[in-house]
Order: C-alpha cells, then structure tokens, then sequence
C-alpha cells in the first residue's frame, strides 16, 4: 500500500488518501472477506478499491462523512464481487468436491438444487433492481447491518430505512413474480 501512496504526487492528496485509509480500510476489509473469505484477497480488493478511489480523489472534499464511508464500502463490495465470479468462473469442478455434494445428507439432493437455483435467481433479480434497492438490500441481508447503521451509512434516517427496505422487498418480489410467473418460490 505504501508503494501507492507514494505514486500520489500532490501532498494533499495523499494525505487525503492515508486519511481515508486509516478511517475506512478495516470496514472495507471485513466487507471483502465476507465476499470472498480469503484474507488475501480481501486485501487485494482493499487494494483495488483505493486504486479506484485515488483516481477520482480530487472530487471528494469531505473525507471524513458517512457518504464517503458508504461510497468505499459499495466500491470494495463491487469489486470484491467481480473477483468472486471471476475466481467462481475459472475454477473447475474437481471430482471431491462433486463427491462431497453428492454424497452430503444433511440435505437432500433435490433440495440442495432447488436452494442453488433459487439463490441465483434472487440475486440475479436484486442486480436488476434500482441502484438504491439493491444497496440497501445488499447492506440489510447480505451484509448484516442494522437499520440503524444502514441509516448512518447512506445518511438518511431509520425511517426511510425502512422505507426503502420495503420498497426494495416489494420489487424484488414483484420481479421474481414476473420470472417465475403463477408459481410460488
């Protein structure tokens, strides 16, 4: 990260950016890992996520807001998706792990396909949501954030929290309706 920094030449601007790294870096960090679970790479999408930062530093003015806490975070999440497909798409299916699944009762097979699908196509369906419903959708259920820390992070009140979450369901419900048609999921 050091190497980094030292590729900012205004002093401001890295000041700025060490600044924002101290304050946000351990946010970005846990967000990585749950993504990806890989502290490696949790690091690297840290990594990339400043990079992205660093080239549009000179429009953030306030570093030190909730806008700004919520914008890094949403970036290393991005990124740190875009890895977890990009890793999900070049590794193989190795013959243990299909033996694991196959062979794993805690489930049934049919069961284990159905939950695999269904999966996909709600988180197929929130990526088509509005950008503001799929945040707070991600910020909610994936992440695990309280209303109340929603609110300080995108800066809006509980109440339109919960707005918003509503809102987010009814949609997402509506275009899973839409896919899945008659039938119930």
């Amino acid at each position: 990260m050091l190497i980094l920094f030292d590729t900012i030449t205004d002093e401001g601007q890295r000041k700025k950016i060490e600044d924002m790294y101290v304050k946000y870096s351990r946010d970005m960090f846990k967000v990585a890992y749950n993504i990806l679970n890989d502290y490696q790479l949790a690091q690297d999408a840290v990594q990339s996520a400043f990079i992205n930062i660093i080239n549009y530093i000179e429009k953030i003015s306030d570093y030190d807001c909730n806008k700004i806490r919520a914008l890094v975070v949403i970036i290393v999440r991005n990124i740190s998706i875009n890895m977890y497909n990009k890793i999900k798409r070049q590794k193989n299916l190795f013959i243990e792990d299909a033996d694991e699944f196959f062979h794993d009762d805690s489930e049934p097979f049919d069961e284990k396909i159905i939950n695999s699908d269904i999966f996909r196509r709600v988180s197929e369906k929130v990526k088509e949501l509005k950008t503001e419903y799929t945040d707070i959708i991600s910020l909610k259920y994936y992440y695990g954030y309280s209303n109340k820390d929603i609110a300080n992070l995108l800066n809006i009140t509980e109440d339109n929290v919960r707005v918003r979450l509503y809102r987010a369901r009814q949609s997402l419900k509506n275009a899973l309706y839409e896919y899945k048609g008659d039938v119930e999921i």
